[in-house]
């Protein structure tokens, strides 16, 4: 059911990462996210300089988020989704290991590449 959503909507404050906005945009669903914790800092990014979702925080601004993805031209929907779907892979967790193990040579071995 999810994915014959357009909007997933998210309102928790300084959430520490976000899962369920990831899960939105692996299901094809733009995200709009409260402006603060992970969805700000590290999900609702541009990705190859397109957007993903939205952020907000007022009741004036989820509305406005809101109505801008479901006035969307369906080319366009279909390009942020696209797009989000692409930025899910960086959270998998071969992802996650290729970053670990980078950052970690960087402070065992300090200066080498």
């Amino acid at each position: 059911y999810l994915a014959a959503a357009h909007v997933g909507l998210h309102t928790m404050v300084n959430e520490h990462f976000g899962i369920g906005v990831v899960e939105f945009m692996a299901a094809g669903v733009i995200p709009v996210a409260h402006r603060s914790g992970g969805p700000l800092m590290d999900i609702v990014i541009k990705h190859k300089g397109q957007d993903v979702g939205f952020l907000a925080e007022t009741e004036e601004e989820y509305a406005s988020c809101i109505s801008k993805v479901l006035n969307l031209e369906p080319a366009k929907r279909r390009k942020i989704c696209e797009i989000g779907r692409d930025r899910v892979n960086q959270f998998s967790n071969e992802e996650f290991l290729n970053r670990f193990k980078k950052l970690s040579k960087s402070v065992i071995f300090p200066g080498k590449r």
